[in-house]
């Protein structure tokens, strides 16, 4: 009797096993999850390749030796060069940018093809709605009212530590602006989730007045470029991702101690991205 012959294992795609990771923690929308599919990108053959596609919405994934690269597709866009470069391998990393910086991007340009061809497909309070849904799964009530500007419109819910969030959508753009309110220390941790990986340090920030406001200077400055106003508020800007403004403190000569009242608009944010920090932003 002859043994049985056994069939050599086919070798494992490194861009399909990465992208599998990624997929894992990229949040499901409307009910479907991230698919991975095996795949060959414009820009190289030379590196492996896989696609992960949600609905009309696709990725593109090169898992180079020591890098990542990704790209974005619609139905008549196919990427000739990566719209995303990141130094790092480690899918935790890779999802995070892909949220802050490249689903916004895909998700606008799917809007005003949408909003060029007729109504958007998903309107609004749609959006809103999946985005609250996400929020009461974690225990929290959301309210859902109209926006302070014509053709807003606003989700809001709030935490047991005295934290207010708010989004708010206007027109057709599925950007979301976000504000955050509470203690300034639990303000900055909120703020923070948006944020890129910060710098070392705590770094000053000349010519800004107030005590709260040079608090949060130096809190901002880690993540990028911090300038006070002449209203006494602060606006910073990371680039790439998510940019915002710090309202000037209540009383300008009270301490910036941990409970201090702080007030922080945030602005560029997908919805994906706020869908998947639904566990952070409700406790």
């Amino acid at each position: 009797m002859n043994p049985p012959v056994t069939a050599p294992a086919r070798p494992t795609c490194p861009a399909q096993t990465l992208a599998a990771r990624v997929a894992v923690l990229l949040p499901e929308r409307a009910g479907t999850q991230w698919a991975v599919e095996p795949y060959t990108a414009w820009w190289t053959v030379r590196y492996p390749a896989a696609r992960l596609v949600q609905g009309g919405r696709a990725l593109v994934l090169v898992a180079r030796t020591w890098d990542t690269q990704i790209g974005w597709q619609l139905p008549g866009r196919e990427p000739t060069r990566p719209d995303l470069h990141l130094d790092r391998m480690d899918p935790a990393v890779i999802a995070r940018e892909v949220l802050r910086l490249v689903l916004p991007v895909l998700d606008d340009e799917a809007a005003g093809r949408a909003a060029a061809n007729g109504p958007r497909v998903m309107g609004r309070l749609e959006l809103l709605n999946e985005i609250g849904h996400a929020m009461r799964l974690q225990g929290v009530a959301t309210y859902n009212r109209l926006g302070k500007l014509v053709n807003t419109s606003t989700l809001t819910w709030g935490t047991s530590n005295g934290m207010r969030y708010s989004v708010t959508l206007h027109g057709t753009k599925p950007e979301c602006h976000v504000s955050v309110t509470g203690p300034v220390r639990a303000v900055e941790r909120a703020v923070s989730y948006f944020l890129p990986e910060a710098a070392a340090g705590r770094p000053e920030v000349p010519n800004v007045h107030g005590r709260l406001q040079r608090r949060l200077a130096a809190f901002l400055a880690r993540y990028g470029d911090v300038e006070q106003t002449d209203e006494g508020g602060l606006t910073f800007d990371p680039r790439p991702g998510p940019y915002g403004y710090a309202a000037p403190a209540y009383d300008a000569q009270a301490r910036a101690h941990d409970t201090a009242p702080a007030s922080v608009d945030l602005h560029g944010i997908g919805a994906d991205f706020l869908i998947s920090l639904a566990p952070q932003l409700t406790r």
